[in-house]
């Protein structure tokens, strides 16, 4: 099935057409605070409708993450599905998806830039820093294999002292929150560096063992 599109006056929504005449009988709608996003905008609509024209169900007030951040679907009029998102510091959802559009085109772009995978790790998942990542610090971050409750990344500034216990751990959501200049940064794969001030970015081989 061909899925068309409408986009409203602002450029701000968009919003399937004629996809309700099919199983599962609704519209799909997402919304955006800026035309610049329309285009992703655009893609995560026809994303949600292609998922659900394969068979999936999607229930209202179930999530979906796309990307790094977490969506929530809610049926607003009995027949248009519209998404909210969570906000960044990941308390409670908000409407619109600016927030997972503008991780998942900051994201991408850089992995397509390095050519390396786009890996996301969840908001919940853990990231190890030293002082001075909140206080908005030039940070080196290094991201290795770990467990699946761990992000992989560890955030460091020249405040760190190199004594462990000095580090804390927290989820991946408040560093997004705190420092969103770092956000990008966090889909790149294990084994990758990064720095923050330049935006230099390189692949450890050591990192990566």
């Amino acid at each position: 099935m061909k899925i068309d599109i409408l986009d409203s006056p602002d450029r701000l929504t968009k919003t399937t057409k004629g996809l309700a005449s099919h199983d599962p009988g609704y519209e799909i709608s997402a919304s955006v605070s800026s035309p610049e996003l329309g285009e992703h905008c655009e893609e995560f609509v026809r994303f949600i409708a292609e998922y659900v024209l394969s068979g999936n169900s999607i229930r209202a007030g179930e999530t979906l993450a796309y990307g790094y951040w977490l969506t929530k679907a809610e049926l607003t009029d009995g027949r248009t599905l519209v998404f909210f998102e969570y906000n960044p510091e990941a308390t409670e959802f908000v409407f619109g998806v600016t927030h997972t559009l503008t991780y998942w085109r900051d994201q991408t772009s850089l992995c397509n830039r390095e050519g390396a995978d786009f890996i996301p790790p969840r908001p919940d998942q853990m990231v190890v820093i030293s002082d001075g990542v909140y206080e908005g610090d030039n940070v080196e971050g290094v991201r290795y294999a770990s467990p699946s409750h761990m992000s992989g990344w560890w955030l460091t500034t020249d405040r760190y002292n190199g004594k462990i216990e000095s580090l804390k751990t927290v989820h991946a959501h408040h560093v997004s929150a705190k420092r969103p200049d770092l956000a990008k940064f966090l889909a790149l794969p294990n084994g990758y560096r990064f720095f923050s001030p330049t935006g230099a970015v390189w692949f450890d081989e050591k990192a990566a063992k």
